[in-house]
């Protein structure tokens, strides 16, 4: 047997390893990240960007427009879904935080989500036709969840290592800023491939037999720029935190670490105001379809105009950022885009309701494209300082206890986001039941088919002021939020102090 000696030493060696590594590590995060990093890693934002635009824009109107789903089975179907990301995402998120292995924390994962979540992708927008009912209901509920695992595994460790390629309060900024610039490009070639590419012949966003083809590129956007980033960062593992995984069982290890979530302040301020602007942004996405086409009676070429109009918008959004956002204090940014965000879902759809904005006209196509890019602008702005806090709010998650929390922060921005296309479809599903809009219009009239006159009414107030609503009392929640640049740079500091004090305490052990 090993005598005490030996056993001491060799307990000593892996920690002088880890004291070293964990040194290193601190050291590279200091430095300025390279452009081929953030180029790479900037890729990986085509996963969530191809997928979320897929199935908040097309998804609902798929489903009941043209494959004939009643409006809340599609809903409930969407739904179910986020309730069990309740579950999937914050168990990915601390599995991610503890798990210890030759590729980190967050590689392992990234590799394991990519291909099947892009093979869902595909296969999601090309149900066979002989389904109809619960059949389909339950096909496409299999499809949701298959999809949905895989972007939690992938996505949540993908963002969770963003956070920790640098510990500087405008560099985070920047991070983030290239991902929402990879999103916009992601956004928009799912949106040119839907309305210009796939769906511009006669039969339009009501062609059956576009939507396979449009599934296949999208899946292989996202399995473009999940391998991409998942190679492309493996240089970077040397700056990530090295930490000590639980010896919990992570059953026990989840709940203590959801348990420690719940009290830190910044966090469910953060993620409670994200959720409702998700959810707001939800209802309008899922309905975005309907609203151009039976209330606002756009063409398809017009309704490809004002869809890409709000990744113009974005773009404009993510340079001011590179240039200006992360000089500014992250907050004013946040309630600035909220304000602005809440103005446009309550002013535009009034227009056309009360007959300021004709209907159909040159004009509500110009004022459309153009609330959208204004809107979408300030929305990246917003999206970019809202995702660089929760960075910050891991920060002083570690200063208050003293664990690094990254992939179960993440997670809950992983949920809000997805609760766009679950919790905003189910509610956009059931708002069009309540307010009788037909379904199956695709076998109805087609591309000539019209909705009543006041049925089109209710949907404009549905589309707009419902969501206006949500973003309001986003406002009122965000507005506790109390993390400043001053109180982040207060953290950094102490932080620091405790590294180099745990480094030479190691250091100087015999």
């Amino acid at each position: 047997m090993p005598s005490d000696a030996g056993a001491a030493a060799g307990a000593e060696a892996p920690a002088m390893g880890a004291a070293g590594a964990s040194a290193q590590a601190h050291d590279l995060r200091r430095t300025r990240l390279g452009l081929p990093l953030i180029s790479a890693y900037g890729a990986g934002a085509l996963v969530d960007s191809v997928s979320s635009t897929g199935l908040t824009t097309f998804l609902l109107f798929y489903l009941t427009a043209v494959c004939g789903l009643p409006n809340s089975l599609a809903g409930l179907s969407l739904f179910v879904g986020l309730v069990a990301d309740a579950l999937i995402d914050p168990l990915v998120g601390s599995l991610s935080d503890n798990t210890n292995s030759r590729l980190g924390r967050r590689h392992p994962f990234m590799f394991a989500g990519a291909l099947p979540l892009a093979i869902a992708m595909a296969v999601l927008f090309a149900i066979p036709s002989g389904l109809a009912g619960w059949g389909l209901f339950a096909c496409v509920t299999a499809i949701s969840l298959v999809l949905r695992v895989c972007h939690s595994l992938f996505n949540l460790p993908y963002i969770a290592l963003g956070a920790e390629l640098s510990d500087d309060y405008g560099e985070r900024t920047r991070v983030v800023a290239a991902r929402f610039l990879v999103m916009v490009v992601g956004a928009a070639g799912c949106l040119t491939l839907g309305t210009k590419v796939f769906m511009s012949g006669p039969g339009g966003l009501l062609n059956r037999a576009a939507y396979a083809p449009f599934g296949l590129a999208c899946g292989a956007m996202i399995a473009f720029g999940g391998l991409v980033a998942s190679f492309g960062t493996l240089g970077a593992i040397r700056r990530l935190r090295v930490t000590t995984p639980s010896q919990a069982s992570a059953v026990r290890q989840f709940l203590r670490d959801v348990v420690e979530m719940a009290r830190n302040r910044s966090f469910v301020v953060l993620f409670s105001s994200l959720l409702l602007v998700f959810v707001a942004g939800g209802v309008t996405q899922a309905l975005n379809l309907h609203t151009y086409r039976f209330f606002w009676r756009l063409r398809t070429d017009d309704i490809q105009l004002v869809l890409l109009a709000t990744p113009a918008g974005t773009l404009v959004g993510v340079i001011s950022s590179f240039l200006f956002v992360h000089r500014l204090d992250k907050r004013r940014v946040v309630m600035a885009g909220l304000g602005v965000y809440c103005l446009q879902l309550a002013v535009v759809p009034m227009l056309g309701v009360t007959g300021l904005l004709p209907r159909g006209s040159p004009a509500a196509v110009a004022v459309l494209a153009g609330a959208g890019c204004l809107s979408y602008a300030f929305g990246a702005a917003l999206g970019i300082a809202f995702q660089s806090a929760f960075a910050d709010a891991a920060d002083e998650h570690e200063h208050l206890f003293g664990t690094r929390r990254e992939g179960l922060f993440f997670a809950g921005l992983n949920f809000a986001s997805k609760a766009a296309s679950g919790l905003g479809g189910l509610v956009a599903g059931i708002g069009l039941d309540l307010i009788h809009f037909p379904t199956n219009l695709a076998a109805h009239g087609g591309p000539n088919v019209r909705v009543d006159p006041v049925t089109a009414t209710h949907l404009a107030l549905l589309y707009g002021p419902g969501p206006a609503a949500l973003v309001f009392l986003a406002i009122v929640v965000f507005a506790r939020y109390r993390l400043s640049r001053d109180a982040h740079g207060r953290i950094q500091a102490e932080l620091r102090g405790r590294h180099d004090a745990a480094v030479a305490a190691a250091a100087a052990q015999p």
